[in-house]
C-alpha cells in the first residue's frame, strides 16, 4: 500500500511518500531547511518556568471550599506579551490556574502548548506533566520567533489538564 502526504507552507510543496516500510522524499531542499531551520530555531528558544503563586489556605479562601468533590482546576488568567513581535524576538506566555481538592501529596497535571499559525497548528511548544499540590500556580514558557518565520498572527493555546477536566487559554501576537 502506497500513501502520499502534499505538505505546503508558503513555500515550494512537499510531497512525501511511504510503503511498505520504506520512504524517501521528494521536493525542494531549499525549502524543506527552511522549514527544519524554523523548528530547530524554534525548538532551541524555548524556556519554561513555574512557581506556586499562593499556597493551599489563600486559594481556597478565594475559591471557598464549594461543594463539588474531588480534585478540580480553575483558571485564573493568561497573558502573552508582546503582542506585536520582530522575527529574532522572544515571546514570553503564563498561565495561572488554582488546584484544588487534591491530595496531600499533590496530583499529576498535564500543561500543554501549542503554536498556531492562523487555522494550522505549526508546534507542539511543550507538553510537561507535573506534581501540583493545592494552590495557585503560574507557569510560564518563553520563546523566540525564528528568523525564518512568516509574517502573519500566530497564536499560543495552552492546555491544563486534570483527570477528564481541562483549561484553555488562547493569546495571540502579530509577526510583521
Amino acid at each position: 500500500m502506497l500513501g502520499f502526504l502534499l505538505l505546503s507552507g508558503g513555500c515550494a510543496p512537499v510531497f512525501l511518500a511511504a510503503g511498505a516500510g520504506v520512504g524517501y522524499y521528494a521536493g525542494n531542499k531549499k525549502a524543506a531547511r527552511k522549514v527544519n531551520r524554523f523548528f530547530h530555531d524554534l525548538a532551541e528558544s524555548i524556556r519554561t518556568s513555574s512557581r506556586r503563586t499562593s499556597g493551599a489556605r489563600q486559594t481556597e479562601e478565594a475559591y471557598g471550599r464549594g461543594t463539588e468533590s474531588g480534585p478540580r482546576l480553575r483558571l485564573e488568567k493568561s497573558v502573552l506579551v508582546p503582542v506585536k513581535v520582530a522575527r529574532g524576538e522572544q515571546v514570553t506566555t503564563a498561565i495561572t490556574y488554582a488546584v484544588l481538592g487534591a491530595p496531600a501529596g499533590g496530583i499529576r497535571v498535564e500543561e500543554t502548548r501549542e503554536l498556531w499559525l492562523g487555522s494550522r497548528k505549526l508546534s507542539l511548544l511543550r507538553r510537561e506533566t507535573i506534581t501540583r499540590k493545592n494552590g495557585t500556580w503560574e507557569s510560564t514558557l518563553i520563546f523566540r520567533v525564528p528568523q525564518s518565520a512568516r509574517p502573519g498572527r500566530y497564536r499560543v493555546v495552552q492546555y491544563v489538564r486534570l483527570g477528564a477536566s481541562s483549561l484553555k487559554a488562547e493569546s495571540g501576537f502579530t509577526v510583521d
